[in-house]
């Protein structure tokens, strides 16, 4: 019984329930094993302390031990001092280059810190004394108080007077260095001020101004306006065989620079200087076609209308998309111009339908007015106006019939400008790179390209019914394009890491003699002739996808490039790399031989792209 139990008895309690229950199978089996590995680990650490024992006593029975342990011993301990000693001398030089470094640190800095102290001195010492004194001044009452006032003024402005006369160099130094910063100020906000202006020009003629303008530009464009208003006059009069006299005609503006002025457009200033120049000015209208002045007239409102009625036949006010414009951009500019350069009204319309001819249509089979309206973009009431026998919209024509679409010539001519807006798709780029994660050859497409969305605002111009240009107006990106990423392996089986071909290839025997016959339809390849043992190189770098024998190729060896492109080498007389190898561009392969089916030193070469054989005269066909 445990003493526990005698104790429990002793006190007069009942031992609990299970007390004197024994151990079951599973605890002592679980004991056993306990013991067991406890026995086994003492045993593991004895036998390793028996090792030690023995390979401590088999150290201490070899001859000269003790002289070894006491020349380890004092390698260390010699070892220990000179690295004592060497980081010590590294300390002192340390501590002496700062230590000098600050010196001259301070003998540098020491001028520029007196320097500066002085100059604070030179600057406040006026205003302390200035200070102290009117303090004093203010204490006088007090140090005479039996004075008068009359006693105390005269008191004050004595010892005002003592002490600018005593204090005046102090007065100087402080401005000797305040003058030049107040002259730097005043240099820098002048300065500003005259960059900030605003300057025009004066524009002036015979020393007589006529007028303000922006910029130099806005001028120079108003004299070449008025040198073509000055020739279009004198072409007028040299057409009607009035002697010229150029001297009269000579208009030289000039300006200068002001800083204030209402500034006029180009067309108000040479209107200006046409005034100051001449008395014969007139106000008319200018004709100006493809930028050049052509005719003036009086009757320009009468043009415009003219004008508007040429193209009014071929104008669709029910499509917003479409619009009517000449082929050559005229335009009617009104302003003064010589009075002998304006030509009648009537003159300038047989110039503008000069060789007028009728626009001719002939009309397909089925064709109707208004397919005819849809493709040339005359209107059917335009179309019953030239021609009055046609009948209704959908009415047939006859075929092969010939149809009058109106009356045009080299300056009037209609085009028809058709805008239209769609979508389109932006290409996507794709970047191909290398990695060793993946195995050589396998390419892995780590995200996919998408192509992007653009909105495309286009105007298409029709002359007489056939497209003549195609012109982009805008582009709006509404999506832009994600890149595709690709990733070539370059992992080899036996560990090495091959690099992917870059696709541009080197002549495989550099010290080759010629080229005995290249592939054709009963040879597969190119055999470059070489003298025995001459190097083999790799066309591009790549993976070793075959080294071997071949009955008919002999010694030959198969690279794989990685990009879809593979190369073979044969009749070898030695190889040099092995099949799983990686090889870069140029490396040796192999050694020009005779091996196989084959009759004379030379080294065939057969260039393949995704499985399929092509001829290196492709690539080399200048050797």
């Amino acid at each position: 019984m445990s003493p526990t139990q005698i104790e429990k008895e002793n006190s007069g309690q009942p031992p609990k329930k299970g007390a004197n229950k024994k151990p079951g199978r599973f605890s002592l089996w679980l004991d056993d094993l306990r013991c067991h590995l406890t026995i086994q680990k003492w045993r593991r650490s004895q036998k390793k302390s028996d090792k030690r024992q023995r390979l401590f006593d088999r150290i201490a029975r070899l001859p000269y031990v003790d002289v070894a342990g006491n020349a380890l011993y004092m390698i260390g301990f010699w070892a220990e001092y000179l690295g004592v000693c060497a980081l010590r001398t590294a300390n002192h030089v340390v501590s002496a280059v700062f230590g000098n470094a600050a010196q001259v640190l301070l003998m540098i800095l020491r001028p520029f810190i007196i320097g500066l102290i002085t100059l604070c001195e030179d600057l406040t010492s006026p205003f302390i004394r200035m200070a102290s004194g009117l303090r004093h001044i203010r204490e006088l009452p007090e140090d005479l108080p039996e004075g008068d006032q009359r006693t105390i003024r005269k008191e004050k402005v004595r010892y005002f007077r003592r002490g600018a006369k005593l204090y005046l160099p102090l007065v100087w130094s402080a401005l000797s260095y305040l003058l030049p910063v107040g002259a730097a100020v005043v240099l820098v906000v002048a300065v500003r001020n005259e960059l900030g202006r605003r300057y025009i020009l004066n524009v002036q003629v015979n020393g007589q101004s006529v007028g303000y303008v922006e910029s130099e530009q806005v001028f120079e464009s108003a004299r070449e306006d008025v040198q073509s208003r000055i020739n279009s006059a004198k072409a007028g009069l040299a057409s009607a065989g009035t002697p010229v006299d150029d001297a009269q005609w000579e208009i030289n503006p000039t300006y200068t620079l002001v800083t204030s002025g209402e500034t006029m457009t180009e067309s108000d200033v040479t209107d200006a200087i046409l005034r100051a120049s001449s008395d014969e000015i007139s106000d008319g209208t200018a004709v100006y076609i493809d930028g050049a002045l052509n005719y003036v007239t009086t009757e320009g409102d009468h043009l415009r209308t003219y004008l508007e009625n040429v193209k009014d036949p071929y104008e669709d006010n029910t499509d917003p998309n479409k619009r009517i414009e000449f082929v050559h951009n005229i335009q009617l500019v009104d302003g003064v111009y010589f009075t002998k350069s304006i030509a009648s009204y009537q003159s300038v319309i047989d110039s503008l339908n000069a060789n007028s001819t009728p626009v001719i249509h002939t009309v397909a089979e089925g064709e109707t007015p208004a397919t005819i309206e849809q493709s040339t973009g005359l209107t059917y009431d335009a179309l019953r106006r030239y021609n009055p026998s046609i009948g209704g919209q959908d009415d047939p024509l006859p075929a092969d019939s010939e149809l009058i679409l109106g009356y045009g010539s080299n300056l009037l001519q209609i085009k028809t400008v058709v805008r239209s807006v769609y979508q389109e798709d932006i290409p996507y780029d794709s970047t191909t790179s290398e990695s060793d994660e993946y195995d050589f050859g396998k390419v892995v497409t780590l995200q996919e390209g998408v192509p992007g969305i653009q909105e495309v605002t286009q105007d298409q111009i029709y002359i007489d019914g056939t497209v003549v240009d195609t012109q982009r107006v805008n582009v709006t990106v509404l999506q832009n394009p994600v890149a595709e990423l690709i990733v070539k392996g370059t992992k080899l089986k036996s560990g090495m890491i091959a690099k992917t071909g870059s696709g541009t290839f080197v002549w495989p025997v550099p010290r080759y003699s010629y080229v005995s016959r290249w592939m054709s339809a009963g040879h597969t390849g190119a055999d470059i002739c070489a003298p025995y043992g001459t190097e083999i190189i790799a066309s591009d770098s790549g993976k070793v996808e075959t080294s071997g024998y071949h009955y008919s190729y002999g010694n030959y060896i198969v690279i794989d490039h990685g990009n879809g492109y593979k190369t073979l080498y044969a009749h070898m007389s030695g190889r040099a790399v092995e099949a799983g190898q990686a090889v870069v561009q140029g490396q040796v392969i192999g050694y020009v031989g005779s091996t196989g089916n084959s009759t004379g030193n030379h080294c065939h070469f057969e260039m393949y792209l995704n499985g399929v054989r092509f001829s290196a005269v492709t690539l080399f066909g200048g050797m």
